[in-house]
């Protein structure tokens, strides 16, 4: 073999081993990087899932001078109602047939303020996300505020799920009074204030904004 042949034949060979090379750096970096890439695309967790839908978020803030008088004068046709029922239990039963009667037309004939009446609904944890809420009243001393027990149904908030107990403090004319809802160890899990006979608005414990309406 002539000098120029092996030269010719080194040439070579140092070429195919330069591209082979080349080649396998290629594939391993083209390995690493699709891994990094299918960590970096990792699938996230799925959004959580609404009991309620609401796409349009809560409805607005009543206006309370328009609404005032309505509540006020469908508050007082129901007062009539009772008052007139219990009458009639003075009348036929004295003084324990009242005291019956005016129990049936408490629970009957209820105030347009009543928590126990309609389907509410609560905001869960964001304003297009909601859940059911249902109110159940105790019995009623005068001069104390009403209360009684609260459940939610398909909340993901974890405060709304443990949501037991119920208070509500009145006002003189009805708006602003605070309902305040308690878990069952005691704890204030929210304050509300109400805006309107179906609508309530306020805080949980933790500074989350809720709205509450019918």
């Amino acid at each position: 073999m002539t000098r120029g042949q092996f030269q010719r034949s080194f040439g070579f060979i140092a070429l195919a081993f330069g591209g082979a090379l080349l080649a396998a750096c290629q594939s391993g970096g083209e390995s690493g990087l699709a891994g990094v890439s299918a960590g970096a695309t990792a699938p996230m967790a799925g959004p959580m899932q609404c009991a309620v839908p609401l796409p349009g978020g809560p409805p607005p803030r009543p206006d309370r001078l328009r609404n005032f008088g309505t509540t006020a004068a469908w508050n007082a046709g129901r007062g009539v109602g009772r008052t007139v029922i219990t009458g009639t239990g003075v009348a036929v039963g004295g003084p324990a047939g009242g005291i019956v009667a005016g129990g049936f037309a408490a629970r009957t004939i209820r105030s347009g303020y009543d928590l126990r009446g309609g389907a509410w609904t609560i905001i869960d944890g964001a304003p297009d996300c909601g859940c059911s809420v249902t109110f159940q009243a105790s019995a009623w001393a005068a001069g104390s505020p009403e209360k009684g027990r609260v459940s939610s149904k398909g909340c993901g908030n974890p405060l709304l799920a443990t949501m037991n107990d119920w208070r509500l403090d009145e006002t003189m004319t009805g708006y602003d009074a605070e309902l305040l809802i308690y878990a069952a160890d005691g704890d204030r899990i929210a304050v509300l204030k109400r805006e309107d006979a179906d609508y309530y608005s306020g805080t949980l414990s933790d500074g989350t904004p809720i709205t509450l309406w019918r």
